[in-house]
């Protein structure tokens, strides 16, 4: 099973469970305790929300993104693997406070 966790610069991250293991745009992360029905949860939790044009409709999938991405790092293994996630994390995350208008930015 394949899931989109992000978009980066409109590229979509995809992580993927092959034979246990977690792979993160096709590459393996050292990830424990992730199996096919954590990632069928999250993708069911994503399918639920009814889609819409409106912004708010990308603001809530990318707050159930950023949610399920911490629970990624909590079970991530090795420095480069958490900075990875992180980092996805961060992008997911602003996308969210740019649509609630929390960036500091519109202060500038």
């Amino acid at each position: 099973m394949e899931v989109c966790i992000a978009y980066l610069r409109g590229k979509p991250i995809m992580l993927e469970l092959r034979d246990g293991i977690a792979y993160l745009d096709n590459e393996p992360q050292p990830i424990k305790y992730l199996d096919e029905e954590k990632l069928q949860e999250f993708s069911d939790s994503i399918r639920a929300i009814p889609y819409s044009a409106d912004p708010g409709y990308e603001a809530l999938v990318n707050s159930k993104r950023a949610a399920f991405i911490v629970t990624l790092i909590g079970s991530a293994v090795g420095e480069e693997c958490v900075s990875r996630l992180t980092h996805i994390l961060d992008h997911v995350h602003y996308d969210v406070l740019e649509y609630l208008g929390e960036t500091g930015e519109e202060d500038a």
